[in-house]
């Protein structure tokens, strides 16, 4: 891979060679300038980065969804309405906080399906610091809360390396969840490196609790005569699935949605161009196919569609008051004036429900869309914490307006999303409007910019590379500058895209992303936009213009080359490959997963495949009282998963299928006193991907069998989600068999636990 500072030869030819302002000189990195006096204080930094919110679901974007903090920080600063982001969450995590292209620090694809080639294996290289980093060099105190996935699945686990996680990443704190998202009622939480319990309060949302420690953060400075400025990047797992919010913020919304997506795609639009986020030119983007119109549809869809955006609104609204409590807590410290705000998305809103939604976001990742009929059964506890869901793919369509598709895909749904930034000390502009084009790799170099932080030439005591986006100063100081960014890729799974100074090309090759097995030839023909006059994407150019297709696939094909794309691949490749080591795995192992003892926050890329094979369990258990409890492995948790545990020494093992329907095996007899070696059998006739199928479960203690029976169950050969670990002697998160509590340990004494897969 090639990175450097400077556009190559080939790309100044590229643009000398094109007509018009189309491309009319290269993008350079802006210096990083002082843009006050060295002995001004320095100024605090919050990033609020949002999960899979689209850019038209903020109200201050034209939104039907009220977020008046959001609208609070825009007043003070300015709305970008042509940012643009990878279009999916690792990748572009990686990409802001790191202020370089995805591909260049290995994260083109998602960290959970990655490729055997540099540009996608999700190892952050150690020479391409983050933002966290620099500032903590300039006397920053940073602290990471929320969302952290951008790493690979095998280090999600307590035996690190915790090179990539946040505190090796330039975080002095860190309080969140290591999973791509988080049961917000009963998160896996990690503060630091070490696991910890849920809190177990009655009214326990884990926005709170990230808005309660970033408070916290900002008093204990007091404890210093001068306090030092601070870095909050607050990752909250909203709006990504599971969608969760207090019952009363869902009440709050009943009836707000009736109107039906494509009212809602035309108010929002108006509101848009009212806005000046949008031209009086733009039009709707075309529903996707599979998409119908509102008014097609049952009654008893609508009721279901509705009260699903009705639970997404309210859990965006309610993290929007959590983040209001630290923007608060700031101004009652007399801070908040010097803060530099930034707000933005990972990536557009998701289609990843599918046509109806789902009950249960792991169903999708196992290759089942539930029917309307199926989640019909959960609509008066959607939102709530007998449901993971997600909405229907309208929602995300609306959710998008007006542009062509959603998260995943990149054309402009995927890609183009909110960002405020706000510094009333630091930035004059107030409640403006910018179009100038911005990249998820500005963000960094921007912050840096303001608060006269110079990049760090040393991290970890490694040299680093340089940042590959550009500071954005100059565009929150002058909306009419014209833009220093000339061109930016885009690619994903087979997706591709480029942005140029007005217009992109774009690929259609994966646009059901819920879809995730898909194979197939990566040749499609570019198409082509003029996204300033046509950012719905509705009259494809590509004929008309062949020259500007030629010119912009080779401005694509350089970059590609400089960043590291390709080679590029499909999804089910991903798949594939994690196949590949699976069975490399299983055989340097000898299909034998051991344990010392207790051990828990084992991620889903690192645990055995306990789902997808028979297996055999053996514990070495010491039994303290003769009625010890508590669980011995469990993997998942109250909306799928399965353990074993003994109850007043009893041993059990209890299924959850992906409906929270529970089914339990019980020996009839207590584990005698002292030392015993439990084994459990599970066995599998035939392994019926979501389907129903017969699973005898064989308990024994030493050679005596205390129980054989069957049970019908449905074990989902993909897992049973992320947001769940496999823990041994504990159950963290929500607890798969209500026999026992979340984060209780095992009473007695765990041993040597193995796994032997068949």
């Amino acid at each position: 891979m090639n990175k450097c500072t400077n556009r190559s030869l080939l790309t100044l030819a590229i643009l000398a060679s094109l007509e018009g302002p189309l491309l009319a000189e290269a993008q350079v990195p802006a210096p990083i300038e002082a843009s006050m006096p060295e002995t001004a204080p320095r100024p605090n930094v919050i990033v609020w980065m949002l999960d899979d919110v689209g850019f038209a679901q903020l109200s201050s974007y034209g939104g039907l969804v009220q977020t008046p903090n959001i609208d609070r920080v825009a007043q003070k600063g300015v709305r970008f309405a042509n940012y643009r982001t990878p279009p999916i969450c690792s990748a572009s995590r990686a990409a802001m906080l790191t202020g370089r292209n995805p591909h260049s620090v290995h994260m083109g694809g998602h960290a959970g399906a990655t490729l055997p080639h540099p540009g996608y294996d999700a190892k952050v290289p150690a020479e391409d610091g983050t933002i966290a980093a620099n500032l903590r060099a300039a006397g920053y105190l940073t602290l990471a809360l929320g969302k952290w996935d951008h790493m690979p699945s095998g280090e999600m686990t307590q035996a690190g390396p915790f090179t990539r996680w946040p505190t090796g990443q330039g975080f002095d704190k860190f309080y969140g969840f290591i999973a791509a998202d988080a049961d917000n009622w009963a998160p896996v939480l990690i503060d630091g490196t070490s696991p910890i319990s849920t809190p177990r309060t009655t009214d326990y949302h884990l926005n709170n609790d990230m808005a309660d420690q970033a408070i916290k953060l900002l008093s204990a400075r007091s404890v210093r005569e001068t306090a030092p400025p601070v870095f909050i990047y607050f990752a909250t797992g909203t709006a990504h699935a599971p969608h969760h919010a207090p019952k009363a913020w869902i009440d709050a919304y009943k009836g707000k949605f009736d109107m039906g997506w494509d009212v809602a795609r035309e108010t929002i639009l108006k509101h848009q161009i009212a806005k000046g986020m949008m031209p009086k030119s733009a039009k709707l983007a075309p529903r996707p196919d599979g998409m119908p119109e509102w008014k097609s549809l049952s009654p008893d869809q609508k009721r279901l569609y509705t009260k699903q955006m009705e639970v997404f609104a309210a859990s965006l609204s309610h993290a929007d008051e959590q983040f209001g409590r630290i923007l608060d807590a700031l101004e009652a410290r007399g801070e908040l004036n010097n803060t530099i705000i930034a707000i933005t998305s990972d990536n557009g809103a998701s289609a990843e429900g599918a046509y109806h939604g789902t009950h249960n976001e792991t169903l999708f990742m196992n290759g089942h869309y539930p029917s309307a009929e199926e989640n019909m059964q959960f609509i008066d506890k959607w939102g709530g914490p007998e449901t993971q869901p997600h909405y229907a793919f309208g929602w995300a369509v609306a959710g998008n307006t007006p542009f062509r598709y959603f998260k995943q895909t990149t054309h402009e749904g995927g890609i183009r999303v909110p960002l405020v930034f706000a510094w009333p000390k630091g930035i004059a502009a107030r409640g403006e409007v910018r179009h100038q084009f911005a990249g998820a790799a500005d963000v960094a170099p921007t912050i840096l910019d303001l608060a006269r932080v110079p990049l760090a030439t040393i991290v970890n005591n490694v040299p680093q590379s340089p940042m590959e986006g550009i500071s954005l100063r100059y565009a929150l100081d002058a909306k009419d500058a014209p833009n220093r960014t000339k061109a930016q890729y885009y690619e994903l799974y087979g997706n591709k895209g480029l942005w140029s100074d007005g217009w992109t090309i774009v690929t259609s090759h994966r646009l059901d992303p819920w879809r995730m097995n898909q194979n197939g030839p990566i040749n499609e023909q570019w198409e082509l936009y003029n996204v300033d006059k046509d950012p719905g994407q509705t009259v494809n150019l590509a004929t008309k213009y062949p020259e500007k297709v030629k010119a912009l696939d080779a401005i694509f094909e350089e970059q590609a080359e400089r960043y590291g794309v390709g080679p590029i691949s499909n999804f089910g490749d991903s798949r594939a490959f994690g196949v590949k080591n699976f069975m490399a795995e299983m055989a340097r192992r000898k299909g034998v997963w051991a344990y010392a003892g207790a051990v828990s926050n084992i991620g889903f890329g690192a645990m055995p495949p306990l789902t997808a094979r028979p297996f055999k369990m053996e514990a070495d258990i010491t039994m303290r009282t003769g009625k010890d409890s508590g669980p011995i492995f469990a993997a998942g948790g109250s909306s799928g998963g399965m353990a074993a545990y003994l109850i007043d020494g009893v041993p059990a093992v209890t299924f959850t299928d992906l409906s929270g329907k529970q089914s339990t095996i019980k020996a009839n007899a207590a584990l005698p006193a002292g030392a015993n070696r439990l084994s459990i059998l599970i066995d599998r006739p035939a392994i019926k991907p979501m389907s129903l199928e017969l699973v005898t479960v064989t308990i024994l203690v030493g050679d005596e069998v205390l129980v054989k029976e069957q049970v019908t169950t449905t074990l989902p050969i993909q897992g049973y989600g992320v947001a769940e670990t496999f823990d041994l002697g504990i159950d963290r998160g929500s607890a798969v068999s209500s026999a026992y509590s979340a984060d209780q340990p095992f009473s007695g004494t765990l041993g040597r636990l193995s796994f032997q897969i068949k």
